[in-house]
C-alpha cells in the first residue's frame, strides 16, 4: 500500500484545498494530514503553495530539508 506523506507539485495545474476552500495556481507542497484522512480525502490532499522551489532540482533539495535527510558529505554520484 503506497502512503505519500509528502509531495512536491510543480505549477502545472490548480489546487483546491477542499477543506479550507482556498485554491490557487503554484508551485506546492502536499502534506499528510489525519485531518483529510478523518474526512474522507487521500492522506496528501493538502498543500500548501510555496516559492522555496521552480524545477525539480529545487523540489528535491526542498524535499530533503524539510523531511530531515541527511546528505554525505564528500563525493557522490549525481542522482540525476
Amino acid at each position: 500500500m503506497l502512503f505519500r506523506l509528502r509531495r512536491y507539485n510543480g505549477r502545472s495545474h490548480e489546487h483546491t484545498n477542499r477543506i479550507e476552500g482556498n485554491t490557487f495556481y503554484d508551485f506546492h507542497v502536499h502534506t499528510a494530514t489525519e485531518r483529510y484522512q478523518t474526512a474522507g480525502y487521500e492522506e496528501d490532499h493538502f498543500a500548501e503553495s510555496t516559492d522555496r522551489f521552480a524545477d525539480l532540482s529545487g523540489a528535491i533539495q526542498c524535499m530533503l530539508q524539510d523531511c530531515a535527510f541527511e546528505v554525505p558529505s564528500g563525493t557522490q554520484e549525481s542522482l540525476f
